[in-house]
């Protein structure tokens, strides 16, 4: 199995330092990376995960390598996590982990839409049963106002009004209807006006409406206010995220409660060893 390579896995093991007879909650469980680690030093970990894919893979693999017994899974949102904890927990916790990242197997998944390859779907939902609104609606059906909206306010996408026209312009020859006609009519663009960038020309655009899909912003602003009630006082909560919108978001909440904290950035040997990690910020503050 490829599992998905966790980030800055040391480092959070340094700042949490946990310990049997202590409870973490991992609140995107993912593959179990981080969680696996933490439940090796005889800790309890509660891992949480809005995708029912995500949460048997990682929870077969915790049973797997014989670290169930202190392990309990859980399936759903953390927008919903002040309700869960009071549901499920119950106690004061040691710990809170969020990596806001995508795992390796949603983002390269076919039927998923979150690949610019994905040659079967342009969904995106990380639930399909509890969410509604798709990236094929957004692309297919949102004027070019509200694509502009969020295409500028999400990503900052330079080129979002001639993409935006090459969009609409698609869209009414026939329905896109998964990630790599989408990702084509982007980079069909780029080759036109033989523009070159590092990353996929498409990156931007599946972001926003990843995000928007998700909501991954206002998921997030949730998931901030629920640690204040949930934490330990002195106990620390980590948040891995992935491009500066998330960042921002954590810092300002950060600077708003006046809290202890630390910024820290993948190493090179790291980034050397898994290239994904080299947009990681993982920001740790201290609950008072």
């Amino acid at each position: 199995m490829n599992y998905h390579q966790p980030v800055l896995v040391s480092e959070i093991l340094k700042s949490f330092d946990p310990k049997a007879g202590q409870t973490y909650l991992d609140v995107t469980l993912g593959n179990g990376g981080h969680s696996l680690e933490i439940l090796k030093s005889g800790a309890t970990v509660w891992g949480l995960d809005a995708d029912p894919t995500n949460l048997s893979m990682a929870t077969d693999r915790i049973k797997e390598l014989g670290l169930s017994q202190n392990f309990h899974p859980l399936l759903g949102n953390f927008n919903h996590l002040l309700t869960i904890w009071e549901k499920e927990i119950k106690k004061p916790i040691d710990g809170l982990l969020a990596d806001l990242g995508l795992s390796v197997n949603q983002q390269s998944g076919q039927n998923r839409g979150f690949s610019f390859n994905d040659k079967a779907s342009l969904d995106m939902r990380l639930n399909p049963k509890s969410q509604q609104l798709t990236a094929e609606e957004i692309i297919n059906t949102w004027d070019k106002d509200e694509l502009y909206q969020i295409f500028t306010k999400y990503t900052q996408e330079k080129l979002a009004k001639p993409l935006i026209y090459e969009i609409i312009k698609a869209r009414q020859n026939k329905p896109i209807k998964n990630g790599k006609e989408l990702s084509q009519i982007i980079s069909f663009y780029y080759q036109k006006k033989h523009y070159s960038t590092y990353h996929d020309p498409a990156t931007k655009i599946f972001l926003a409406l990843r995000i928007v899909v998700n909501q991954e912003f206002e998921n997030l602003k949730k998931l901030l206010a629920a640690s204040l009630k949930i934490v330990k006082s002195g106990r620390k909560v980590a948040i891995i995220s992935f491009h500066s919108g998330e960042d921002r978001l954590v810092k300002q909440f950060i600077q708003k409660n006046d809290f202890a904290s630390e910024k820290i950035l993948p190493s090179h040997s790291e980034i050397k060893k898994n290239p994904l990690s080299r947009s990681a910020i993982l920001r740790l503050y201290n609950v008072n």
